[in-house]
């Protein structure tokens, strides 16, 4: 009898197992619906964007060479490509103008000697009171008058001496050669051309809006068949050229591997903002249009509405609508809405993980059981 009672019981345990096991309620396992995010404060920094365009390079000194007088080319002592210091001939000129003043300089100085020479007669005469006070004046007069036009035409004569020779008046080579020997020339006749080789410069045009930015003294970059280079803008044109732009020339200071001529390309600035207001590009969305970023406001994202200024690829420059305390919300999320409730990433705390963690744990151990019912199932 005891026996079937034990028995009994035993299979009573085994169905009330195998009911509790299909016929227990499942345990409905919690989860962290609010997003985690970052934030992040605005901060003040610059913002500078660059455009390229198209330069020429081109010697930062040059002189067209020019006669004083006109005549023949004597001589011409230069090419084309020949490299000149200053002072040095190019050429020789004879002109027709020197013979008319070399005579001029000789009367002058027979004019001269026969005033000098009356002084030296009527001097003597004065002394001994045959000559009146006022004659004598009058020869001293002439005598000094006489110097001065002596003096006056050999000046002349001797400036157009050193005209008929025509020097170079900078260092540099030679572009161009437009004369030869026996040509004759006048003060307009372009004789050649020298460019300084000493320093190069980039000319270039920038739109109105350029204009606005660029300053003198800016760094401009450079490059010319994949060579980087570097330039000083110097000048900035306040008139608009024939094809409605504003010239400007920037300094280079290594031109290796550059000749006069030769076209390159540059980077400038187009726009600048500096000491502004900044925040990630990346954080800010657009309604209709209109930038706005979510900020959190105590554990809420909220829809923050903002005016923009320029931005570049990684800040853009907020005019209005934040403060420097903001926090604004710098990771995307779906469930990231105007009024939803967020986490950040500094909130989270070290038992939030541990509840995280102890939810993660409660799920294997609810397994262990289920194994061991099988177990005595199987018994």
């Amino acid at each position: 009898m005891k026996k079937k009672i034990i028995i009994g019981l035993a299979a009573l345990l085994i169905v009330a197992g195998i009911l509790y096991r299909f016929f227990r309620p499942e345990h409905v396992e919690e989860y962290e619906s609010r997003p985690t995010v970052e934030v992040q404060n605005p901060q003040e920094g610059d913002i500078i964007l660059y455009t390229e365009m198209t330069g020429q390079v081109e010697p930062a000194s040059k002189a067209s060479v020019m006669p004083k007088i006109d005549g023949e080319l004597l001589e011409v002592y230069f090419q084309a490509g020949d490299r000149v210091e200053a002072g040095q001939a190019l050429c020789r000129i004879d002109s027709d103008a020197l013979t008319s003043l070399e005579l001029q300089m000789e009367s002058a100085r027979i004019a001269m000697e026969n005033a000098n020479s009356s002084l030296s007669r009527t001097q003597p005469l004065y002394a001994s009171g045959y000559v009146s006070q006022q004659e004598m004046e009058q020869v001293q007069n002439a005598a000094q008058s006489a110097r001065i036009a002596y003096e006056s035409a050999k000046n002349q004569y001797d400036l157009q001496v050193e005209y008929t020779t025509v020097a170079a008046p900078i260092s540099g080579v030679v572009e161009s050669r437009n004369v030869d020997p026996h040509d004759h020339v006048n003060t307009s006749t372009e004789i050649c051309v020298i460019s300084g080789s000493d320093q190069l410069q980039i000319t270039f045009g920038i739109t109105e809006r350029t204009l606005q930015t660029l300053k003198t003294g800016d760094a401009i970059e450079i490059e010319k068949n994949g060579m980087p280079y570097e330039g000083t803008v110097t000048e900035i044109g306040s008139m608009v050229n024939s094809a409605g732009l504003y010239d400007v020339k920037a300094r280079m200071d290594k031109t290796g591997g550059l000749t006069t001529g030769s076209r390159v390309k540059i980077n400038v600035v187009m726009s600048r903002a500096e000491n502004v207001m900044t925040v990630p590009v990346d954080a800010v969305s657009y309604d209709d249009g209109a930038p706005f970023v979510y900020c959190n406001e105590g554990g809420v994202a909220k829809k923050t509405m903002i005016e923009s200024g320029i931005y570049d690829q990684e800040r853009m420059e907020v005019l209005s609508g934040l403060t420097y305390d903001s926090q604004v919300i710098t990771t995307w999320s779906n469930e990231l809405v105007d009024g939803a409730e967020i986490l950040t990433a500094e909130s989270q705390t070290p038992e939030d993980a541990a509840e995280a963690a102890d939810q993660e744990g409660d799920g294997s151990q609810e397994a262990a059981p289920q194994e061991g019912t099988e177990q005595e199932a199987g018994e």
